[in-house]
Parts: structure tokens; C-alpha cells; sequence
């Protein structure tokens, strides 16, 4: 059996402050956006869902920080993703570094979930 679209679920304190960080990186509106979830389409057949943590039936005993998301860029994007994203208040949690499978940053969303933007060698 094949799953033919995938929603990556991130259990959030703050729906509302949740998509605006998004909004922000994604540089798009949400799909569908209420009180307690949002879904955000990323590429085709992939999605990002926000869902508010205190209303998640049975309830989350996630920890934060514990996903790390990651957007591909060409190596000249990441540098400028990090400086729009450093002017836009993001808290980051390494600048951009070349590691041995390219170069990369990561920061971090409200609840602490990582966000690694990064680009492959070659």
C-alpha cells in the first residue's frame, strides 16, 4: 500500500502564533486555518498541519524540540533564507555551516521544533 499525499502533524501551544512563524518561512496563507489547526500545502501530495496541542484527541505528551523540519534551497538560498529570517526575528539555533552533506542553518519554530534549511553538495 502507497500513501499518495502525506500531512507532517506538529502539536503546537499557539495555533495562531504557530502560523504566523509559517507564513513567514513559507512565504504562503495556509490552506485551511481555524481556532486549533492549520495545513499549510508544501510541495505537491505534501502538507504541514498545525494542531493546538491542548485540544489533540488522545491527548499529546509530545516534547518540544523533538522534529526537525527541512526545507531544500541551492546553496546561495540558504545564506539568504538565514539573513530574511534573522531580519525577521527567528531564533536561530546554528548559522549557516558547511557540513559534510552541504551547508545548512537551523532554527527554530515557537514550540522549539527545529527548522533545517539546507542545501546538498553537488
Amino acid at each position: 500500500m502507497t500513501c499518495p499525499e502525506t500531512t507532517i502533524l506538529l502539536h503546537v501551544a499557539d495555533t495562531a502564533a504557530s502560523v504566523e512563524f509559517y507564513r513567514q518561512i513559507l512565504g504562503r496563507e495556509p490552506l485551511d486555518v481555524s481556532d486549533a489547526f492549520a495545513l499549510f500545502a508544501l510541495s505537491p501530495g505534501h502538507a504541514l498541519g498545525l494542531w493546538q496541542r491542548d485540544v489533540i484527541d488522545p491527548p499529546s505528551d509530545s516534547s518540544t524540540g523533538s522534529i526537525e523540519i527541512g526545507l531544500k534551497q541551492n546553496r546561495e538560498g540558504v545564506d539568504a533564507c538565514h539573513a530574511d529570517w534573522l531580519a525577521r526575528g527567528v531564533t536561530m539555533l546554528i548559522p549557516p555551516t558547511d557540513r559534510p552533506f552541504g551547508r545548512s542553518f537551523v532554527a527554530l519554530d515557537p514550540d522549539g521544533h527545529r527548522v533545517r534549511v539546507y542545501a546538498l553538495n553537488g
